[in-house]
């Protein structure tokens, strides 16, 4: 399929706005504008918005929950995308607060811990411990602790799929469901994907080795399994889960080669790819109805997959 006509004009507009090269920036400056920089998009109204915070390693993590308009009683951890280095709980409120009103659950938006601050595995002992208290505060936060989602997008996603991972070898409970939009799997050099759409289309090969310096401690992380679940040898017992890609996206094959894993692996595995999609689509769902249209189908399956009966 060619190019979704909105994704072509956003690529076009990004173009133009010239961004500086992100190994040519302060990290700050970096952040600004790229937390500042998402499309404008009207907030919609919630029932109730609380900020909360929780310790992970001795670190207080900042979150909010969001009650729906009719909630019910399943939430979503979500981690937001941003390379592990920029985004938030304020840069991510819209498309929370939509994930909200369109499943029907209540969503736990999490402020990880962002590199080179904090490197790897820190993020992802964040997201470890957002389903922790989360599961052990299940009262408090008016759910029920055997209907969590973890829920995250590109680097986000990255943290679900390794918190679950590290969840399961940890002899933890684990969440119901687990949903990656085109998540960073692992190392990829060679995908056609990759030399596809390495460069043009929003994420770089350049900048994701950049990302990954930034990130890790040391390159020999990379083969981490918990930075690389792709790369783990064990995969059986891991929660459902649903993985979503983009048609052009760099990342789309290693997002493709995990949902073979989990399946070979025995996990129940939904796999959807976004038609002339672009990474980074989640955010741009005011602009672009083909990707409002594959969030409402996704959440609203969420919800459905939360509100089941035991």
């Amino acid at each position: 399929m060619t190019l979704d006509p909105s994704m072509k004009n956003i690529l076009e507009m990004y173009r133009n706005l010239n961004f500086p090269k992100l190994n040519e920036i302060d990290i700050n400056d970096l952040r600004e504008i790229m937390n500042n920089s998402n499309v404008m998009q009207e907030s919609e109204a919630v029932n109730h918005i609380e900020d909360l915070s929780f310790d992970s390693d001795g670190s207080q993590i900042r979150c909010r929950l969001y009650d729906p308009k009719k909630p019910g009683n399943g939430l979503i951890i979500y981690f937001h995308g941003g390379g592990f280095i920029w985004g938030g709980i304020e840069s991510s409120d819209s498309v929370c607060r939509r994930f909200a009103n369109v499943s029907g659950a209540k969503v736990l938006s999490v402020d990880y811990r962002l590199a080179p601050e904090h490197k790897f595995p820190a993020a992802v002992n964040d997201g470890v411990n957002a389903f922790l208290w989360a599961y052990n505060n299940s009262n408090k936060l008016g759910i029920d602790r055997e209907k969590i989602a973890l829920v995250g997008d590109s680097s986000g996603g990255n943290i679900a799929a390794s918190s679950c991972l590290k969840l399961k070898d940890n002899g933890y409970p684990l969440p119901f469901l687990q949903v990656l939009f085109y998540p960073f799997m692992g190392p990829d050099f060679f995908s056609e994907s990759m030399r596809e759409f390495g460069e043009g289309y929003f994420l770089t090969m350049e900048e994701m080795n950049w990302i990954g310096d930034n990130y890790l401690e040391s390159r020999k992380d990379a083969i981490d399994p918990y930075f690389s679940p792709v790369l783990h040898e064990n995969l059986k017992g891991l929660p459902e889960a649903i993985i979503v890609t983009a048609e052009y996206d760099p990342l789309r094959d290693q997002g493709e080669m995990y949902v073979s894993r989990l399946y070979s692996a025995g996990v129940p595995v939904t796999s959807i790819r976004g038609k002339g999609m672009i990474h980074g689509f989640l955010g741009l769902f005011s602009v672009a109805r083909a990707a409002d249209s594959i969030i409402t189908m996704v959440f609203s399956l969420i919800g459905s997959r939360l509100n089941e009966q035991h």
